[in-house]
């Protein structure tokens, strides 16, 4: 006789309490045939969840990069009732050289994903659309449709396209020069997006400022990473001159975690910064982030995991 393992998501989240909103985070995930079911029962927990929109941060699949395989994932996140915004991973694109991924060109892969995901720059996907800034709607990044940004409640947010395998300059047989040339382009692009978010922050004295990519940028002590030595360094200036609280999400790693790895030349923590890590494959969960908007603050990271199977 066959058993099927059912298990309950979280409680029900609690309503923002007046004057906060709530956003949701996820990333790294599904990657295989069984975490589809925590997967879907993810979508339901959001969806009957009071958020003002959800954010993906990248590897919306585990193996073959094929443009089915895309299109499905993009199906799955617009069931989400709310708005979504997502940023690419390196799954995505960058490792769909390998055998396993089908073998692709990543050049080829990133075209792909931008047609599928990006469709209608200045818009996010999900059932409830929400009107963002593009960095493409500036001809000089026209290439550029998933760096977006929006302001809500006093807070900049801005997604930016950095990803995991040392953001795609990680070397594999066949490499071709134009995956240079396109790690340089899009690294200055991302640079500058960061920038730009905290020009706004400047000139409207935001509350605070929230960044999200898909790269895990190895700001612990002593855990350098290749390829992200300019946004760490980026945003220690940022940090260390903005009076306001700053966030940073990211996935990649598959560790849920929130605490304060920057730190200053006198290996000081920075008080104003937290780096938020959502969960990632074998664990499928997501985070909801409560902000308060007249505190100007970060007042609640909830961790919602889907445990078992259906």
């Amino acid at each position: 006789m066959a058993v099927a393992l059912v298990a309950c998501g979280p409680p029900s989240a609690d309503r923002p309490p007046p004057g906060s909103f709530a956003f949701g985070v996820f990333g790294d995930g599904p990657y295989y045939l069984w975490e589809e079911g925590p997967f879907e029962r993810l979508i339901e927990d959001v969806n009957g969840t009071d958020l003002a929109w959800f954010v993906h941060v990248g590897d919306v699949l585990g193996r073959s990069c094929a443009d089915d395989v895309m299109q499905k994932r993009f199906a799955q996140l617009n069931t989400i009732r709310h708005p979504v915004i997502y940023t690419p991973g390196d799954n995505e694109w960058t490792d769909c050289h390998e055998g396993g991924s089908g073998g692709f060109d990543p050049l080829d892969r990133l075209a792909s994903l931008r047609r599928i995901f990006f469709a209608t720059p200045g818009r996010s996907i999900g059932g409830g659309t929400m009107r963002v800034e593009s960095q493409a709607e500036d001809s000089t990044f026209a290439e550029f449709p998933e760096n977006v940004r929006w302001v809500v409640g006093g807070f900049v947010f801005a997604t930016v396209h950095v990803v995991g395998s040392s953001n795609g300059m990680e070397s594999f047989p066949g490499r071709r020069t134009e995956l240079d040339a396109e790690v340089v382009r899009r690294t200055d692009a991302a640079a500058r997006w960061i920038d730009a978010a905290f020009a706004t922050a400047y000139a409207m004295s935001a509350k605070g400022v929230v960044i999200a990519l898909h790269a895990d940028l190895g700001m612990d002590p002593g855990a350098p990473r290749q390829g992200y030595s300019r946004f760490v360094q980026q945003l220690k200036r940022y940090v260390a001159e903005f009076a306001g609280p700053v966030l940073l999400i990211h996935g990649d790693s598959h560790e849920y975690r929130v605490d304060r790895p920057l730190r200053d030349e006198h290996d000081t923590p920075y008080p104003n910064f937290t780096r938020l890590e959502t969960f990632g494959s074998p664990d499928i969960g997501w985070v909801r982030v409560v902000v308060d908007t007249v505190a100007g603050r970060f007042v609640q990271f909830e961790p919602r995991l889907m445990r078992g199977w259906w």
